[in-house]
């Protein structure tokens, strides 16, 4: 028997507003949302301990469930899974995020990436 685990998508942007964190291969990110619709992402480098900080602006459609994030969203790995080099020097334009609630816990972006868990 398999058992699949379905979110669903956060009801508001106020549900999002905190501190999230990513910990993965290479790094580990953490990322705040702020009610005025600001963003900091904070990503420290585990090899190196290098940390970057970047600072942008963020929404949150409820009808679709996507986050978007624009002004300095750091695109930490490639599409590979493995670290984009230049992942500091962010490039102009949108990032979109999916946001999902399971069992009251909120995460953002997918399994496959980069993979935010709020805060608790």
């Amino acid at each position: 028997m398999t058992l699949l685990l379905f979110g669903c998508k956060p009801n508001s942007q106020s549900e999002l507003y905190d501190t999230y964190i990513a910990d993965y291969d290479v790094a580990k990110e953490k990322l705040t949302l702020s009610k005025d619709g600001t963003f900091i992402q904070e990503v420290s480098l585990k090899a190196t301990s290098k940390i970057e900080v970047q600072k942008g602006t963020w929404t949150y459609d409820p009808k679709s469930g996507y986050m978007t994030f624009q002004g300095g969203f750091m695109g930490v790995l490639d599409g590979f899974r493995q670290l984009n080099q230049d992942y500091a020097h962010t490039k102009p334009g949108l990032v979109v995020q999916p946001a999902d609630k399971y069992f009251g816990h909120i995460l953002i972006g997918t399994a496959e990436g980069v993979l935010y868990k709020k805060i608790d």
